[in-house]
């Protein structure tokens, strides 16, 4: 078709010299509106999918906890309700009451099952749904619902859901046979199966959760190695990520990995060795709950909680940790574990990207490489963001509750530990949860929804979908550091 400039109407004006006749296809032109049409405001986008189903499922769980026999006082307020609902959503495991005391067999029922869905995400829910409801999914679906498990191309989601579905529930099955073997010799665990069944799902989930009673934490097993190793063993599972361990169960070797698997075996091996040296370090007593001599014991106890960095199970005070201690234990809650994983924090992927790029640049090359592969520039970018973003979530937290504890004179570094351990959907805590305000414990909650998503994902939801750049502008350098 031609293009012409327009006078009166309905009566074309010559075209001039310096007009230009466009001539397209009539498949260009309904490819054009059809573009048009997906850039509508109304296009539902998977950030905002993934978010309002979260939302969603935390609002069920705060509904069900808040029925009078959910609680062993026969109701609870409606933000002790909340805070519990979405920290056992986001597998966070923050608490502001004992989970032990405060609820009632069906009030902890609800809380494992809203940990198990929230840990697996109702992305795979949703495609089961879809799958038994009869009809299949389209190729928008398996983007939609498959990138949160690593999967970036159509096609093959289904079987992945269901491999994540069994490798889950094989782990936790094994999990609950070695925790009830040590429970069944513990006089003190009056329901050896439900109390094995609930730790052996909190810790592959990374949820952080526990039913000992009268305490936030497991103290009481600080010598119990069996069970903390049945407790590590499995939280490293769930924060490896489900894709490392499917592409180390196909490709069995090393060498044929894929570059993602390397890179976050690497990171996490690096940070679990630092982690371990600088708190066995730091901590030789754990604030007392080790002997001075016990050397045996302080070992344990710091590869302990290195190893259960995401997960959140403690057998400490760690309120009664230096403040050296808790800049080495935020540090290793803001890493958190592996993408595609049921843990938190920026990922092992994130800091794996940035370490390479910084590397390399170090170095004189001009893109970053790892293991004989070049890492994509947007890559890069996406993590930096990453990081970017969640400092600025911490920060923000950090601030709001400094402003609302002002009265309570809560400290900042307790109060940024909290923001970090909410954000990272870790679950650890200096003791001050439950004396918050409840503005406080608000911003908690939101910390932890905005963690659990990613900030990136959320940040993706309140903007329009990326547009190819039709125009290239010219580079120019900037001085930084």
């Amino acid at each position: 078709m031609s293009i012409s400039r327009r006078g009166a109407p309905g009566i074309p004006e010559p075209l001039g010299l310096s007009d230009r006749v466009v001539t397209l296809r009539r498949r260009a032109t309904q490819r054009l509106q059809a573009g048009k049409r997906s850039r509508a405001p109304g296009t539902s986008r998977p950030g905002v999918t993934l978010a309002a189903g979260f939302a969603a499922l935390i609002a069920v769980g705060t509904i069900l906890l808040l029925l009078p026999f959910a609680s062993e006082g026969g109701g609870t307020d409606v933000i002790t309700a909340l805070f519990t609902a979405t920290s056992a959503v986001c597998v966070t495991g923050l608490t502001v009451v004992s989970t032990a005391d405060h609820w009632t067999a069906f009030g902890e029922a609800v809380i494992l099952v809203l940990i198990q869905v929230g840990a697996l995400g109702f992305v795979t829910g949703a495609v089961v749904i879809l799958t038994l409801a009869g009809r299949r999914t389209s190729s928008r679906e398996h983007l939609l619902f498959g990138t949160p498990l690593g999967l970036d191309q159509p096609g093959g989601l289904l079987g992945l859901i269901w491999r994540v579905a069994a490798l889950t529930l094989f782990a936790e099955a094994v999990g609950f046979g070695f925790v009830l073997w040590y429970a069944s010799g513990d006089a003190a665990i009056e329901n050896p199966l439900w109390w094995s069944a609930f730790h052996a799902i909190s810790a592959f989930t990374n949820a952080g959760f526990n039913v000992e009673p009268g305490a936030a934490s497991m103290g009481r097993l600080v010598d119990a190695t069996n069970v903390l190793a049945a407790f590590g063993a499995l939280s490293v599972l769930g924060g490896v990520g489900f894709t490392v361990i499917f592409d180390g169960l196909r490709r069995r070797s090393w060498r044929r990995l894929s570059l993602e698997s390397k890179l976050v075996l690497t990171t996490m091996f690096v940070v679990s060795i630092v982690g371990f040296v600088v708190l066995w370090i730091l901590t030789p007593t754990f604030g007392g709950a080790i002997a001075d001599d016990d050397l045996g014991g302080r070992t344990v106890t710091a590869a302990f909680h290195t190893i259960n960095r995401t997960a959140g199970l403690t057998t400490v005070d760690l309120g009664a940790l230096g403040l050296d201690a808790w800049t080495a234990i935020m540090l290793l809650m803001f890493i958190g574990g592996a993408s595609a994983s049921v843990a938190g924090g920026v990922t092992l992927n994130t800091i794996g990207v940035l370490t390479v790029a910084a590397v390399s640049h170090i170095r004189g090359h001009r893109s970053p490489t790892a293991f004989g592969r070049t890492i994509a520039t947007v890559t890069v970018t996406r993590a930096l963001t990453v990081v970017l973003l969640s400092v600025m979530a911490v920060f923000l937290a950090t601030l709001v509750m400094s402003v609302a504890e002002r009265e309570s004179g809560h400290p900042l570094g307790n109060l940024l530990f909290e923001s970090i351990s909410a954000f990272a959907v870790v679950g650890y805590s200096t003791g001050i949860t439950p004396d918050l305000s409840v503005v406080s414990k608000a911003v908690l909650v939101v910390a932890m929804f905005v963690g659990r998503l990613g900030a990136l994902t959320l940040a993706q939801a309140l903007v329009t979908r990326e547009r190819p750049e039709l125009i290239q502008f010219p580079e120019e350098t900037i001085k930084v550091g």
